[in-house]
C-alpha cells in the first residue's frame, strides 16, 4: 500500500527522468528486453510517484547547490546532476530502528528487485541480487550486467523495513550506447578464446599478467563530466611494499586506460 501522501499530495512532475528512459539524456532502446544484440543497454530513471522512501511526512522540494532534493521530517531523497538518486534517513529517524521487511534473504532480495523493476530496470540486466547485513539491517544490492559482463558504476540498492519503507537507497542506471555494448561483447568473445587470451595478456605489462576481469564502465553518478562508457580488462597488480596498488585497466588492444569513472 502506498503512503497516503504519495497518493493524495503528490503535485510534482511524474518522474525525475521517465522510467525506462536514459538518465544521461540519450534515447532508450526500442528493444523490449533492454539487452538486445546491436541495441543500447536500456537505462531506467527514479520515479518519485513510485518511491517508497521513508520520508515520514509529505516531502517538499528544496533545491540547492545544483541538487534536486525532496525533504521530509525523517529523511531526504536527493538527485545529482547526472540523475543519480540517493535516499538517506536523518539521525534518530524512527524508521531506522524498525526490523527488516523480511528475515528471509531470498524473499527480501526479490522484494527489493521488484521495487527497482517499477522504475524500468529490465530483468535481463540483473546479474545478481546481493544481500549485505549490517548494524542497520539488510541491504540488497543489484549487480547490473549484460551477458555476464558486470557494469561497474551502475547503482541500485535499498534497505526495506517492516513497514515496507525504504530507509536507505541509491539508484543510477543510465543507458549504455549500442556501440559500447557491441564492443564489450566482442572483447568478451576474444578473452573467451584461450589462444587469443594468451596473446592478449602477452601484450600487457609485467605487473598485469595475473587474472583479470572484463568490466563495462561508465561515468559515475557523482561525476559532472560528459557521459562516457567503455569496456576494460581490469587487473589487480601484485601486492607491493605498501600493499595492493590501484587497479590496472586496458582496452581491447591492450593499451592502458586511465579514465577516472
Amino acid at each position: 500500500m502506498k503512503p497516503a501522501w504519495l497518493v493524495l499530495a503528490w503535485m510534482g512532475p511524474a518522474c525525475v527522468g521517465c522510467a525506462g528512459s536514459a538518465i544521461d539524456g540519450s534515447a532508450a532502446s526500442g528493444d523490449v528486453t533492454g539487452c538486445g544484440v546491436g541495441a543500447p543497454l536500456a537505462g531506467a530513471a527514479y520515479d518519485m510517484t513510485k518511491s517508497r522512501f521513508a520520508f515520514g511526512s509529505t516531502p517538499s522540494e528544496d533545491d540547492a547547490y545544483g541538487f534536486v532534493r525532496w525533504v521530509g521530517v525523517d529523511g531526504v531523497v536527493g538527485f545529482e546532476q547526472s540523475g543519480g538518486e540517493l535516499g538517506i534517513l536523518n539521525a534518530g529517524a524512527p524508521e531506522a530502528s524498525l526490523p527488516d521487511w523480511s528475515a528471509d534473504t531470498t524473499a527480501l532480495a526479490s522484494h527489493v528487485t521488484a521495487y527497482f523493476v517499477t522504475f524500468g530496470v529490465r530483468s535481463c540486466q540483473i546479474g545478481d541480487a546481493q544481500v549485505d547485513s549490517g548494524s542497520d539491517g539488510r541491504t540488497v544490492l543489484l549487480v547490473r550486467s549484460v551477458d555476464g559482463i558486470n557494469v561497474g558504476e551502475s547503482l541500485a540498492y535499498a534497505r526495506f523495513d517492516s513497514q515496507d519503507q525504504s530507509t536507505s537507497e541509491a539508484f543510477y542506471w543510465p543507458t549504455i550506447p549500442a556501440d559500447v555494448v557491441t564492443s564489450a561483447r566482442a572483447f568478451q568473445a576474444m578473452l573467451a578464446d584461450p589462444t587469443e587470451l594468451a596473446a592478449y595478456k602477452a601484450k600487457l605489462p609485467a605487473d598485469a599478467q595475473g587474472d583479470g576481469l572484463l568490466i563495462l564502465h561508465h561515468t559515475s553518478s557523482s561525476s559532472t563530466a560528459p557521459f562516457a562508457a567503455a569496456a576494460t580488462y581490469d587487473v589487480e597488480p601484485p601486492p607491493g611494499p605498501l600493499g595492493l596498488g590501484s587497479t590496472l585497466s586496458f582496452d581491447a588492444d591492450a593499451n592502458p586506460v586511465s579514465a577516472s569513472w
